[in-house]
């Protein structure tokens, strides 16, 4: 299924994006804005901010190297948490602190031994470990009351799905760390100069991106003598650079996806109809010459030779590719040598192409079933979302960057990040870039990258890779137009790994890779993908979709 629950949320999310943007910048998982001044925010900080007494939230944190304190501040005592007692009346006590290699370590000790903090990050296993034990609690009318207006809009970003991941049975045990998941999605990106060369349209088709393919690697563009129409490297079905998985989309198949089928149930996407097709027609590809032989044994930096020596000129990946590995091979001695353009991935057969992603979510912060005030928690999300959204004066200290302090946003208790601001760039700077004029651009990001396009459209060479990301008709805008169109295919399960999949998936996953790479080079029968279908559901492929149906039972569905 696609995002079907998103677009009657969209015009909600835009509009509080809108009025909110001006501490845009995390780059999918980071932010970059500041506030104003200093000073309270009573008003914001919800039932909180009416504390005359501060109530004690207790945590455990993990630390971050790139974290640079102020003189005398450390992860326990610090401005951040200085500013939410002044803020919310909430002060927070760290009970442990460990680094990243140790966190883990001590929170799953700390969970066998029923001894937990207040609130703290947990992975999805953890969650449901803590639900199992009867340990943390349920925050469904916590949230319901305590969560404002915008927060609850914010967290609907995507539709509902992150926000759902945190239910079980039905109830809300946790808040999701929201993050965007469209930044996982695949263009396809093309020489637009050996398009020009062979008199070539763009693509609008995929019976357009074959031709393509099949015309660089037989009219050889790049004069090397010897060209391909993809690159392909050993890992391919699991490769996030050359993100083959765009091209599997176009043929409505979504490898290592759980799909819903037309009785509702969910079944593999690797082992659909669908697969066969398109590996039948890269294995078409590798027989008429136009794949690399020695793909099988290729990491992403030697495949990426091929494109660096002027042998493919079609790839499929992430919106980031023209900024590595694209970049070094396209700029030469401040020139454009190469020039890369994304396209959006297109259908076989002319029904809508879904880009598929994944959930998203980093994690999951949980409260205590003993704690006092559980929402506390939840006044500290709408805080971060109050903060990064609309920063009022004092919320600079949020988001701390400067010469003396770096990555202050790290400390604050509970942070969650905007599903679609990436994804809305995609919008407002090409249109900047076309008015020449990016004065109505707001928070760092979008000013940021409107002005290395214009740089690069000044004739700073150096600055190309943004073009294509955040240019007209660049990568943000295809996200931004999938968006709009409903064209991101989510995986359906997101749920912990239950004892079957986590005995037989890796089996299984190593067996496919090995059958669909002989497939691929042509040493075993197209036919033998249905021989391959039986073995999976023989060798617990079959109880592993029982499982995955229970918990899609267990959810709801």
């Amino acid at each position: 299924m696609g995002s079907k629950r998103i677009l009657p949320w969209l015009m909600i999310v835009v509009l509080v994006f809108l009025a909110a943007c001006s501490n845009s910048g995390n780059k999918e998982n980071e932010p970059a804005g500041n506030g104003t001044n200093n000073g309270n925010n009573t008003e914001a900080s919800g039932d909180g901010g009416e504390r005359t007494t501060p109530i004690e939230l207790t945590m455990f944190r993990e630390s971050a190297a790139d974290i640079k304190f102020l003189p005398g501040e450390s992860m326990d005592k610090n401005s951040v948490y200085d500013a939410i007692e002044r803020d919310l009346g909430i002060r927070i006590k760290n009970i442990w602190v460990a680094d990243a290699t140790q966190y883990q370590q001590k929170l799953q000790m700390s969970i066998s031994s029923n001894d937990i903090a207040d609130l703290m990050q947990v992975t999805m296993a953890q969650l449901q470990q803590l639900v199992e034990a009867d340990m943390i609690m349920d925050l469904t009318e916590v949230y319901e009351q305590h969560a404002t207006p915008e927060t609850k809009a914010y967290i609907m970003g995507d539709g509902g799905t992150q926000l759902d991941s945190a239910k079980i049975g039905g109830k809300l045990m946790a808040i999701p760390a929201t993050n965007g998941p469209y930044g996982a999605s695949t263009q396809v990106w093309i020489r637009r100069d050996w398009l020009k060369q062979l008199n070539l349209p763009e693509p609008q088709t995929m019976q357009d991106v074959l031709a393509i393919a099949e015309a660089f690697a037989t009219q050889d563009p790049g004069g090397t003598g010897k060209s391909y129409a993809l690159p392909l490297t050993k890992d391919f079905l699991n490769d996030a650079t050359f993100d083959i998985k765009g091209f599997f989309n176009s043929y409505h198949a979504y490898p290592n996806q759980w799909v819903e089928n037309e009785a509702g149930e969910l079944v593999f996407g690797s082992i659909q109809p669908q697969m066969k097709q398109a590996l039948k027609q890269l294995q078409d590809m590798y027989v008429d010459g136009h794949l690399d032989t020695e793909f099988a044994v290729k990491d992403l930096v030697k495949a990426n030779e091929l494109l660096a020596a002027n042998k493919v000129g079609v790839v499929y990946g992430p919106f980031w590719l023209s900024a590595y590995p694209l970049f070094d091979n396209a700029v030469k001695e401040g020139k454009l040598v190469q020039d890369w353009w994304p396209y959006p991935i297109t259908s076989i057969d002319g029904d809508p192409t879904l880009s598929q992603i994944e959930l998203g979510v980093s994690g999951y912060y949980v409260v205590s079933k003993n704690v006092k005030h559980p929402e506390a928690a939840i006044e500290l999300l709408n805080k971060w979302v109050q903060a990064y959204t609309v920063p009022v004066e004092g919320d600079e200290v949020y988001f701390l960057q400067n010469e003396e302090a770096a990555s202050y946003w790290k400390l604050s208790p509970v942070r969650a990040f905007s599903q679609i601001e990436n994804v809305m760039l995609g919008e407002s700077v090409p249109k900047a870039v076309e008015a020449k004029d990016g004065s109505a651009l707001t928070g760092l990001e979008a000013p940021n990258r409107f002005g290395k396009i214009m740089k690069y459209l000044d004739g700073e060479v150096s600055e190309w890779a943004e073009y294509p990301i955040s240019g007209p008709n660049g990568a943000f805008a295809i996200m931004y137009d999938y968006l709009q169109t409903d064209r991101y295919h989510f995986n359906a399960f997101y749920g912990t790994p239950g004892p079957v999949m986590t005995e037989k998936l890796p089996v299984l996953d190593a067996k496919m890779n090995e059958v669909f790479t002989k497939i691929v080079m042509n040493q075993v029968s197209i036919d033998e993908f249905d021989k391959f279908v039986e073995e999976w559901q023989r060798l617990g492929g079959t109880a592993m979709t029982e499982e995955v149906n229970a918990w899609y039972t267990s959810v709801g569905n």
